[in-house]
């Protein structure tokens, strides 16, 4: 496990925690009192899944722990040639939850990105391949020294808030996820996008992930689930959207009118305020 930096992170708003235990429960927002900057470190770490290669990931944490810490896990979307589809995509808003006092895992995830869908049940075996990984880096983030396990959260975008949908909806001591301009089912992408499957074929391969979809897979937070979607998204249209709002009615929907399918820095500050009201880092 290799530490490579260390940093400040200067804060909008702070609180502090009065109990010392992982397992007591946060105390009251403080805002007359905020608490310090907190120094964060970042570690380039694998986590070992069963049956499987090592997730290579970051892992952000606060430099000096002075009370019970949170935890996000963060998952990165898909872009070929875009030099954050990977697990940097969210490190700087990683750094500053860190800064408030969570601690942060950034996994490397590998379908589809370093794997094409094939057509056939394969993909459905490689979705549930990564969903283990994905789920053994979740299991590695609540055994993090000081993390209070009721305050966990995932952030997901693209194929990477997919992938949190299913994770949300299977890990009960999850508080909160927030899923950036998901796709509702992976047969729609992996066939628009690599397959081009005759038309008699599609409803066939639709079948192949049935109970797998990311909009089958969204009841279990409720008003913990944070849904943020771009107006300008060639990828997501309103019928994707609606397709969400009505499986996970009490969950809060954001739409940006100008942004794409990146979103836009006014995204960020929401989910960011969302997450820290959550997940009383604020």
């Amino acid at each position: 496990m290799k530490t490579f930096y260390k940093l400040t992170i200067p804060l909008l708003a702070a609180v502090a925690f009065s109990s010392a235990a992982t397992t007591a429960p946060a105390a009251a927002h403080n805002t007359s009192h905020p608490a310090a900057p907190l120094p964060v470190t970042v570690q380039d770490v694998r986590i070992p899944v069963a049956g499987q290669a090592p997730v290579t990931a970051y892992v952000v944490r606060p430099a000096h722990r002075t009370r019970p810490l949170a935890g996000v896990l963060y998952l990165h979307w898909f872009a070929p040639g875009e030099p954050n589809q990977d697990r940097t995509e969210f490190l700087a808003e990683a750094e500053k939850a860190a800064s408030r006092g969570a601690v942060a895992v950034l996994p490397q995830l590998t379908f589809p990105w370093t794997a094409d869908p094939v057509g056939d049940a394969r993909d459905r075996t490689a979705v549930a391949r990564q969903l283990a990984a994905v789920t053994a880096t979740y299991r590695y983030l609540l055994r993090q020294p000081g993390l209070d396990t009721r305050r966990t959260a995932v952030v997901g975008h693209d194929y990477g808030a997919m992938y949190a949908a299913l994770l949300a909806q299977r890990e009960p001591v999850m508080r909160a996820a927030v899923l950036l301009a998901p796709d509702a089912t992976w047969a729609n992408w992996f066939d628009k996008y690599w397959l081009d499957l005759p038309a008699a074929e599609k409803p066939s391969y639709h079948d192949v992930f049935r109970g797998l979809d990311p909009v089958d897979n969204v009841s279990r937070l409720g008003r913990g689930l944070y849904f943020q979607f771009a107006g300008q998204d060639v990828y997501i249209p309103a019928e994707t959207r609606a397709a969400f709002a009505a499986a996970a009615p009490a969950a809060k929907v954001s739409l940006y009118p100008d942004a794409d399918h990146f979103l836009d820095h006014a995204a960020e500050l929401d989910r960011t305020a969302w997450l820290n009201r959550r997940l009383d880092l604020c």
